[in-house]
């Protein structure tokens, strides 16, 4: 599948046991798949640990690809140097990985950055789908406390959370699907039950792979309308993309 304003809203640079993924091979792998933009967040120790390289990582990846920047909480104040300096280098949100970087979604160590990034007026995706910390309803927890924020379940719960989702989007209208690894019957469970306008198309790569997550969306019976919302049209207006 080939289509010119695709946005993929979920990749990874850097590595991790036995994931690598580098700018280069990222631009080579959305050139081949038709993919305008990525949303790129760190990866690996640049994640749980030394910040500001993994930022500086998907900071400085080039005008295709937008930064998800993170944060250990843990840091407290330093942390919040850190989305301060992101800011001003022009990261388009914030990602959080609960399980990675140890701690609850509703912990009060994450309050401090949840902050921050809703005084930033940045969505926020969470890592979701890992007993215990990643946990769907713990994320839709923060959504319903912080209204104005877009949280995003990162990888839609999967896989032992995906049944989760349906109900608490249902119910919580600033949370949001970001597909990468979510079953087609899932993503059609979503569409039927909040509509298309919430549900961001993300590869995962290196993760997951593009023909995968493509073949996924092709598969599911959506309309013209709804694919194109959620290809592009969605992630444009959500992290303000030109």
């Amino acid at each position: 599948m080939s289509h010119p304003q695709i946005i993929d809203a979920h990749v990874m640079l850097g590595q991790e046991f036995g994931l690598v993924l580098d700018r280069e091979e990222l631009l080579r792998r959305m050139d081949r798949h038709g993919i305008r933009t990525a949303l790129a967040r760190p990866l690996g120790a640049e994640l749980a640990v030394a910040n500001r390289a993994g930022n500086d990582r998907v900071l400085g990846a080039g005008p295709r690809l937008a930064a998800l920047v993170s944060v250990n909480p843990w840091y407290g104040a330093p942390a919040l140097d850190e989305l301060e300096r992101c800011r001003g280098l022009g990261a388009a949100g914030l990602f959080l990985h609960p399980s990675r970087q140890g701690f609850l979604p509703t912990d009060p160590v994450a309050a401090c950055v949840l902050d921050r990034a809703a005084e930033y007026r940045w969505p926020v995706m969470f890592h979701t789908g890992t007993y215990i910390h990643s946990d769907v309803l713990a994320v839709a927890e923060v959504a319903r406390a912080y209204p104005d924020t877009p949280c995003i379940l990162g990888f839609g719960g999967f896989a032992d959370m995906w049944f989760e989702v349906v109900s608490a989007m249902r119910d919580v209208p600033n949370l949001w699907l970001e597909t990468s690894t979510t079953l087609g019957d899932g993503i059609r469970a979503v569409v039927r039950a909040v509509g298309a306008n919430r549900v961001l198309f993300g590869s995962g790569e290196p993760r997951n792979r593009y023909a995968a997550a493509l073949r996924t969306l092709d598969r599911i019976g959506l309309s013209g309308p709804q694919k194109e919302a959620i290809l592009s049209t969605n992630a444009q207006r959500l992290f303000k993309l030109p």
